[in-house]
């Protein structure tokens, strides 16, 4: 499929995705450095904490120290995005915003693992939830979901 619209909105989001990432991790770090006690409460007290950490591992830390697993499955799920991109129709603007989400997460968490001895930069910390995250995360914890609704939905019209 080539539409330039669409390619368009998949490339701004993966790309704007990417910097925002970056970005918030870079500034995140230079404010509060690294190490315990690098946490200040942010505009929701007692919701919002910045606190910088470094996870060796993958989502809420499982599998610690398999840098080289992660780094690989996220070459393979950027690979499966562009591909998945490549199969839809020009029309499918939420597919397109949902993969650029996906593919942005999935390079920012890599771009970490390779530059930060497999290690990735976490901050964001809410009150009542027990993990650390980061820009990276979210984007793939929106984009995920929104493409299985999209694709739920789109099952659902063809009955």
């Amino acid at each position: 499929m080539f539409s330039p619209a669409a390619w368009l909105r998949f490339l701004l989001v993966a790309i704007g995705g990417l910097i925002a990432d970056l970005w918030s991790k870079h500034a995140a770090f230079a404010f509060l450095g690294y190490g315990p006690g690098s946490k200040v409460e942010v505009l929701i007290p007692h919701i919002l904490t910045l606190e910088t950490t470094l996870n060796n591992g993958a989502v809420f830390g499982i599998g610690q120290g398999l840098a080289i697993l992660f780094i690989l499955i996220s070459l393979v799920a950027m690979a499966f995005v562009v591909y998945v991109f490549m199969s839809s129709w020009r029309g499918q603007w939420i597919i397109h915003v949902a993969l650029g989400l996906i593919l942005a997460g999935a390079m920012g968490n890599l771009y970490d693992r390779l530059f930060n001895h497999g290690r990735v930069r976490d901050f964001i910390l809410l009150t009542h939830w027990p993990f650390d995250f980061n820009l990276a995360d979210t984007m793939l914890c929106i984009g995920v979901p929104l493409l299985i609704i999209n694709w739920l939905f789109q099952l659902g019209g063809n009955k």
